[in-house]
């Protein structure tokens, strides 16, 4: 498997893991790489297919254990990416995506594929935190892990943000439509949890940057007008109409909200989003 350009395409696939799967992550892969036109692509990009959840999480245990990761359960996600060791991973499971149509999965496997394009080093998934970052957090309830758990949460967002944008703009966003419908389509746990920890400051600015990782990128596709996104965003606001006015408010200004990428970096963007979020929920 090749793509365009100068980047080595890696698949590895494990035991168990069923013949068609491959064939059809290689094919969705390559509808984003036959696409791209990044000035600076990756070298190397491995997409690793598992065939149980179990396995993957222990590979995932290991790796953390080993380079010191601090983040949530990525065996949650569909598919996941990372570039922990300095080159884009992409990890799919077999046992996860069982019942899942296959219009959702290719959305998933598209979204990877963009993440690994536009966030494929270090800097994506190393965090800074400002004494200035810390002194708010603390002032809102958030002590350091909290803030770490939050800051993760929103650069998840931030990213898929940028992610979904790109891959409306070359003409697969149709893909991006599929996959947040079903992201968005059963948000009964989130419900119960927000009201748990509503009464705490700390953990409701997570849930809130939790609420993000399908909002930003459902109001980048409605800003550029892509066909299908403000029916998307009529459904995410019926799936979170459990939320107070306030909060559904805040969140809504924080979608609008873009910080101004010229002459920054994504730490300085991303320090920029968590104070906004902390500080003005």
């Amino acid at each position: 498997m090749s793509g365009k350009m100068a980047t080595e395409i890696q698949i590895v696939v494990h035991e168990g893991v069923n013949e068609p799967l491959v064939t059809q992550v290689r094919t969705w892969a390559n509808q984003v790489l036959e696409r791209r036109g990044l000035p600076s692509p990756p070298f190397h990009l491995c997409i690793t297919i598992w065939e149980t959840v179990e396995k993957l999480q222990a590979f995932y245990r290991e790796e953390k254990e080993e380079l010191g990761v601090v983040t949530g359960e990525e065996s949650d996600f569909l598919a996941t990416h990372d570039a922990w060791r300095g080159y884009p991973r992409i990890h799919i499971c077999q046992e996860r995506l069982k019942g899942i149509p296959a219009a959702i999965v290719q959305g998933a496997v598209h979204h990877e594929i963009g993440h690994a394009l536009h966030h494929g080093t270090r800097e994506f998934y190393t965090f800074r935190f400002s004494g200035r970052l810390q002194e708010v957090a603390r002032s809102h309830g958030l002590d350091f892990p909290l803030l770490q758990q939050c800051v993760y949460l929103l650069s998840v967002a931030v990213k898929d943000r940028e992610v979904v944008q790109w891959l409306g703009e070359i003409g697969l966003g149709f893909s991006q439509v599929a996959l947040l419908q079903h992201l968005i389509s059963e948000t009964e746990e989130e419900r119960r949890i927000w009201q748990v920890i509503s009464g705490s400051p700390g953990l409701k600015r997570i849930a809130l940057a939790s609420f993000l990782k399908t909002l930003l990128p459902i109001e980048a596709m409605t800003s550029v007008g892509f066909e299908g996104a403000q029916p998307l965003r009529d459904r995410w606001n019926e799936a979170y109409a459990w939320l107070p006015p306030r909060e559904l408010d805040g969140l809504s200004r924080f979608a609008q909200w873009v910080p101004n990428p010229e002459g920054k970096t994504f730490q300085d963007r991303l320090e920029e989003a968590a104070l906004r979020l902390i500080a003005d929920p």
